[in-house]
């Protein structure tokens, strides 16, 4: 695994903000690695690893311009890489709620189909936007990827009882905002398991 200097990261960072192609591929060459073992474990798919890997560096140089050389850029590309994949997450649950939805409809209407789809993804997006950033990292490792309250801990370094008082006050807030549309809670729980 290669290592650079604080001070040479920041001279790669000024030239990226330059457009200087080479800057950006020895950027990407020291995290890369780093990056796909995380999606990897997160995504637990090297293939959608490799695609999130991809959409991570092409924001980076779309968006090189607004990165500051000082800061740490590595704490901002791990961060990129979870959301990323909550993002992956939340496209799965929707895709999930989808399917069932049209599993338990024998008579299939476009146009219903797609007013049904747009307000499950509304609703849901809403559920997990209003969740702390660390309630919806903790709550999408345990009711979506599945791991344990044990993993998770090692994972995020926090204890276990914090994760499960994390797991209760976002399974409260999703509760409350779920609870005006009962078609689908009744669809989350049989995605995702009971609340």
């Amino acid at each position: 695994m290669k290592t650079i200097s604080i001070t040479s990261e920041e001279e790669l960072l000024q030239k990226l903000r330059g457009g200087d192609r080479e800057a950006f591929k020895e950027l990407y060459d020291l995290y890369h690695r780093r990056l796909t073992l995380k999606l990897v474990y997160l995504l637990k798919s090297e293939e959608l690893a490799q695609d999130v890997l991809q959409d991570i560096f092409v924001k980076i140089w779309e968006n090189r311009k607004t990165i500051d050389p000082t800061g740490n850029f590595g704490g901002l590309l791990y961060t990129m890489a979870s959301n990323l994949a909550k993002n992956v997450f939340r496209k799965s649950i929707y895709d999930q709620l989808m399917r069932s939805e049209f599993a338990k409809n024998d008579s299939y209407s476009p146009f219903e189909a797609l007013d049904n789809a747009s307000n499950a993804k509304t609703i849901l997006n809403t559920a997990l936007d209003r969740l702390t950033p660390r309630q919806r990292e903790v709550y999408c490792l345990h009711k979506i990827e599945g791991l344990s309250y044990r993993e998770i801990s090692k994972l995020l370094s926090i204890s276990e009882s914090a994760i499960n008082h994390h797991i209760q006050s976002a399974n409260k807030q999703i509760r409350e905002i779920l609870k005006t549309d009962r078609i689908l809670i009744a669809l989350l729980i049989s995605c995702i398991g009971s609340f």
